[in-house]
């Protein structure tokens, strides 16, 4: 059975109310010149765009609904590195991926990486009702899904990003976008692994 949706409400306001690990000038330090190089290969090699921006001041705004209802401002969550995943019970590809993207959700727990998978479904009911029948293993603390607030399309936090078609990802650090990953992954394969230990060093 999911684990209570109480816990990863807990889990998900610790992360939006204070800097789970470092500062920013820390985060940029771990990433310096051989890390950069190597997070490179490690982009090439998953078929991954890199970023390097800052959120605008939109995207950073931008409030994303929680499970009690209440709406965090994406700038505001913190962790060690946010994994943002755009996605829906209704799209095949999102499925496809999610036993990987909770399998890598479980392994890196203890590495303070936040799973914020942002729904396109129309109500969390429909999304419990889905994991109820998708898997009868429990969901980590630190995957945390949220819904999209808005449903005119191109004004909601998909577009705000670029993201036409679901699922894409986007890893987050430091309030800077790191990277893009363009349709369904093997969360869980050897070059991502490689590119996660070198973010998280």
């Amino acid at each position: 059975m999911a684990s209570p949706p109480d816990r990863r409400v807990r889990w998900f306001a610790r992360a939006a109310g204070v800097v789970v690990f470092g500062s920013l000038a820390a985060g940029i330090a771990s990433v310096g010149f051989g890390a950069r190089t190597e997070m490179d290969v490690y982009l090439r090699r998953s078929r991954a765009e890199r970023i390097g921006t800052p959120m605008t001041p939109a995207q950073a705004a931008y409030g994303v609904e929680a499970r009690d209802g209440t709406r965090v401002r994406l700038g505001d969550v913190r962790a060690r590195l946010v994994f943002l995943n755009f996605w829906g019970t209704f799209c095949p590809p999102c499925i496809e991926e999610l036993p990987s993207l909770l399998a890598m959700a479980r392994a890196r727990q203890a590495d303070g990486v936040l799973v914020l998978a942002v729904s396109y479904d129309e109500s969390f009911e429909v999304v419990d009702r889905f994991f109820r029948e998708f898997t009868s293993e429990s969901i980590p603390d630190n995957f945390v899904v949220v819904r999209d607030p808005e449903t005119a399309a191109g004004r909601d936090l998909k577009a705000l990003f670029g993201t036409e078609k679901i699922p894409e990802s986007y890893i987050l650090q430091d309030g800077r976008i790191l990277a893009r990953f363009v349709n369904a992954r093997d969360w869980i394969h050897p070059d991502i692994v490689g590119l996660f230990n070198v973010l998280l060093r």
